[in-house]
């Protein structure tokens, strides 16, 4: 929810639909405290606010009918033994096993008739929707949660004729979701990829997919107010030095080591004049085992970014597991002052190349897990970029920072990376919020 709230309305995403219709955002009554939202007071008035009550435990039923078509969808793809692979280790191999067979032709037709049969449609949803009668339905999400079944089944199957739109959130979101309940109306995506994905992995119509880029990246059609000193003086970090970004992993068990080795490749000349920011991964929760407290290494060519330091030593000291919601302007601003970036698997690989920024991706084998890898298609497709430096194993990461170092400034790879990032984030002269209006606006006239 708080990743949602972020990217969607915080950002004012929403802006132009504002001022052309009447909005009402709804929200579900669930554990997390919506109304203490700094960024829902801030951007929501209360009379705006409606609220259902679909308890947690509904989620949890449409999950046997959801996994299974998830599993069915992705069998025979290039991204199933990935998916395989995660889900043993989420769910267990008996109830993978299940699902597998629930999947089956004929057998996933029946379970999935009577499944939705028995769900129906949440009565919350249903008396908000006849209450409020709204000519279009929008939807930001992860395309998975409390929502996406109970208004694909009350406004596309049970033929309401209410044109219902979904918004992609994050990268793996059409390679590792499913549609289980019918689809909606329209889908919007981040671009070409998201588009192809969507169409294998989630099985949509491709005329019912919009490719407007992604919302929480509109900021880096901004430039940064600051000079390049302004920004220097900000993240503490000499003017006249290369300057490379390290973006940590979401579990930093070696992070420290690859650290302590950059400090010396930095100190033996090995790489030049260098400076590294060091950016902690906004989820990264306390130590890894075997890792030791950044703050305690006492490096002499590697600061961390001063914008995430607060949170980092909280967490260390008392993990809260808890994602910590970084300032996109702070993501810009530091984007726009490093010379090339060093990051694991994240979307920080996608944010750099928009940025046209050398990027190195770092995936050591002592990284290597069951839930996390290469082979994931979002990520596999991105590797396949022949200027993305790439780094899989510990004893190639001097040789493949030295290659890194030697793509700043050139202004080709600048100009390759950038055209590279229209696959995966398409560009548009209009804002995500303008396109979204648009298509508002269209899918009003056929209705």
């Amino acid at each position: 929810m708080e990743m949602i709230l972020r990217h969607f309305i915080a950002n004012e995403t929403f802006k132009e639909l504002n001022k052309n219709y009447d909005l009402v955002y709804v929200f579900n009554n669930d554990r997390y405290n919506f109304k203490k939202n700094k960024i829902v007071s801030d951007h929501i008035s209360s009379e705006k606010i409606r609220i259902t009550n679909i308890p947690r435990s509904r989620i949890g039923y449409w999950f046997y009918l959801y996994i299974t078509t998830v599993l069915r969808q992705q069998r025979g793809t290039k991204n199933f033994s990935a998916r395989i692979r995660q889900e043993y280790l989420r769910l267990g191999r008996r109830n993978v096993i299940l699902a597998l067979i629930a999947g089956l032709p004929i057998v996933y037709h029946i379970f999935r008739f009577l499944f939705v049969r028995k769900m129906g449609i949440h009565s919350s949803v249903t008396e908000i929707i006849k209450k409020e009668k709204p000519k279009i339905i929008i939807h930001p999400s992860i395309l998975q949660g409390y929502y996406v079944n109970e208004l694909i089944r009350y406004t596309v199957v049970d033929d309401n004729s209410i044109p219902l739109i979904f918004l992609m959130n994050s990268w793996d979101n059409p390679s590792a979701k499913a549609f289980c309940s019918g689809s909606p109306s329209k889908l919007v995506v981040w671009g070409e990829q998201s588009k192809n994905h969507a169409i294998e992995y989630m099985k949509m119509n491709p005329q019912n997919i919009e490719c407007f880029g992604a919302a929480q990246f509109e900021i880096y059609k901004q430039e940064t107010k600051f000079t390049r000193q302004e920004l220097c003086d900000f993240f503490k970090v000499d003017k006249s030095k290369r300057i490379i970004l390290y973006a940590g992993a979401g579990h930093g068990k070696y992070e420290s080591l690859y650290l302590e080795l950059l400090d010396s490749y930095i100190k033996n000349g090995a790489l030049p004049n260098c400076h590294v920011i060091y950016r902690p991964h906004p989820w990264r929760g306390g130590l890894g085992e075997g890792e030791r407290d950044f703050f305690s290494l006492n490096l002499q060519n590697i600061t961390m970014d001063p914008t995430m330091s607060d949170y980092y030593r909280k967490d260390i000291e008392k993990p809260s597991n808890n994602m910590f919601l970084t300032d996109y302007r702070n993501t810009r601003d530091l984007l726009s002052l490093v010379d090339c970036v060093i990051s694991p698997l994240s979307t920080m690989l996608v944010e750099s190349i928009i940025n046209g920024k050398p990027i190195l991706m770092f995936f050591p084998e002592r990284q290597y897990s069951s839930d996390f890898a290469i082979d994931e298609i979002h990520f596999a497709e991105f590797l396949k970029i022949k200027i993305i430096n790439k780094c899989l194993k510990e004893d190639d990461f001097l040789k493949s920072c030295q290659n890194l170092y030697k793509q700043i400034d050139d202004k080709n790879i600048s100009l390759a990376l950038k055209k590279a990032s229209n696959f995966f984030v398409s560009s548009s002269k209009k804002s995500y919020g303008e396109q979204l209006l648009k298509l508002v606006e269209n899918l009003n006239k056929k209705t």
